[in-house]
């Protein structure tokens, strides 16, 4: 595993306080497990960020010995996540070099809110497929803070092309395909080159988050794994204590009601839907209501051929998803907390709900439920709007 630009943790900063807490606290409650673990033989990896180990070549025999030690715990396998289905459109090669910023760029009036800011000051986290540190739209926003627990790379780099795409639309810096091309990014690959993932690799990233250097102001999520679960709470508890805004895609698992799929479909982050050209939603996107009655998506956002960085040096790909809607509502999110550097997670919500348009609702709009009906918004398909981060902004 090779990590780079990790921060030492120091007195005095309540971040790293608050590493220093946790790390504290599991060490103390997994070592009569680790000390077990070691006496069989086994090999482990702690984790403070949630409070798990993985345990390595367990056998029948060794797992009874191990699950006869005193305390309160479960043994199970690990989770697995991945990147929804993508839709991939048409390659570019080079685009014409306007900077005209794309259509979900002027859907959301980010254009208009650069009068205020254009991310300066903000970094992103990207927790992904890898960046391709080369595109010309991405190297100069490269903030030198990258860790790889799949490959061990010196830097950062990116086989499948999904991540990059990612860091293009929310910060790029070429062709008009970033909302946010003032902001920088840090990343860690917890997906590997087929888009999957498991629980210690996105553990993994989502510690790192905490101690990089420097440490992100937001941490954009375009993966999934099945709905109403809730085995990322605690990792993404820290990121909130942190004062880190947890962005995470909703599911491509759309058009039935409740399809939300986690950890978009947990109350302590801002989830997202796809939206097209003409404000519809998507027919793939994800509805609510969650498995608990709550609404999701949080918002919408544009997600229907977006054009953004591939994986070669000056070319560019469209892809469709509610990735893509993510990514634009990361960046939106970037220019609200560069104008706001303070702001709690709260005040960035009420902030994207104050500016949110609502955009005209069909029948099959509204056949998940209206949650206050006979109002139209929120719904349990745009959620509480289409975000317009101009407006959020007071532009």
């Amino acid at each position: 595993m090779r990590v780079t630009g990790t921060r030492p943790v120091t007195r005095g900063n309540p971040t790293n306080l608050l590493i220093s807490t946790l790390q504290g606290l599991t060490s103390a409650a997994q070592a009569p497990f680790v000390s077990v673990a070691e006496f069989l033989g086994l090999e482990t990896q702690q984790f403070w960020g949630s409070n798990i180990i993985l345990v390595k070549n367990l056998t029948p025999s060794k797992l009874s010995s191990l699950a006869a030690t005193p305390g309160d715990f479960i043994i199970r396998k690990q989770h697995t996540a991945y990147v929804d289905s993508i839709v991939e459109g048409h390659e570019f090669q080079t685009l014409n070099s306007t900077q005209n910023p794309s259509w979900g760029i002027a859907r959301i009036r980010a254009s208009d809110a650069w009068a205020v800011t254009n991310g300066t000051g903000i970094v992103v986290g990207i927790i992904d497929t890898g960046v391709n540190v080369g595109h010309e739209a991405l190297a100069g926003g490269y903030a030198g803070a990258w860790s790889d627990p799949w490959y061990g790379t010196d830097g950062p780099t990116d086989t499948h092309g999904h991540g990059t795409h990612c860091a293009g639309t929310i910060l790029g810096r070429a062709n008009g395909i970033g909302v946010a091309p003032g902001a920088t990014w840090v990343a860690c690959r917890g997906l590997n080159d087929q888009a999957g993932a498991v629980e210690t690799t996105l553990t993994h990233c989502a510690e790192w988050m905490l101690g990089a250097n420097p440490r992100p102001h937001i941490v954009s999520n375009s993966w999934v794994y099945s709905s109403g679960v809730n085995w990322y709470n605690p990792q993404i508890a820290a990121w909130r204590n942190a004062g880190i805004t947890p962005v995470f895609v909703l599911g491509n698992a759309g058009p039935a009601c409740g399809t939300a799929q986690s950890p978009g479909d947990q109350e302590n982050v801002i989830s997202f839907g796809a939206t097209t050209d003409t404000d519809a939603v998507a027919s793939f996107s994800s509805r609510g209501p969650t498995p608990h009655g709550q609404i999701k998506p949080d918002f919408s956002a544009p997600g229907i051929l977006i054009v953004s960085a591939g994986t070669g040096s000056d070319n560019y790909v469209s892809m469709s998803g509610t990735s893509m809607a993510t990514l634009h509502a990361a960046g939106a999110v970037a220019l609200i907390r560069a104008a706001n550097p303070d702001w709690s997670f709260e005040q960035t919500w009420d902030s994207l709900n104050a500016g949110a348009a609502a955009p005209p609702m069909t029948n099959t709009d509204r056949v998940c439920g209206l949650p206050f009906f006979p109002s139209d918004f929120p719904n349990y398909t745009f959620g509480f709007g289409r975000i317009d981060v101009a407006a959020s902004l007071g532009v």
